[in-house]
């Protein structure tokens, strides 16, 4: 069970990681939930430079908190509740992205 957690832990960082680099303006229009969807005025008046820098950097930096948190887990808990206590935790962040890029105004 532990190379599948280490194996699943890493893989989860490179997606993080992932998406903090491959996304750009060119296939934003495409990738991105709520811009994809959005008319062409609303597009345009939404600064997607801005969010893009802040999206970016924000998967970036998350690609650390899967092992680090699964480091924390492995010191605390057993190995079967480590396992669900480190995917509980994984939806910490992506609350964070969720109240930080709503509570900010995109609009150029």
């Amino acid at each position: 069970m532990d190379a599948i957690m280490a194996l699943t832990v890493l893989c989860t960082s490179l997606v993080y990681l992932l998406i903090g680099l491959d996304i750009n303006k060119k296939n934003a229009r495409y990738l991105l939930s709520g811009y994809n969807t959005m008319s062409q005025a609303k597009r345009d008046a939404f600064d997607i430079d801005r969010y893009l820098k802040f999206f970016k950097s924000f998967f970036k930096g998350i690609a650390l908190f899967p092992p680090a948190s699964w480091f924390v887990c492995m010191l605390i808990f057993d190995s079967v509740t480590s396992v669900t206590v480190w995917a509980v935790m994984q939806c910490l962040p992506m609350f964070l992205f969720l109240k930080t890029s709503l509570s900010k105004d995109w609009s150029k």
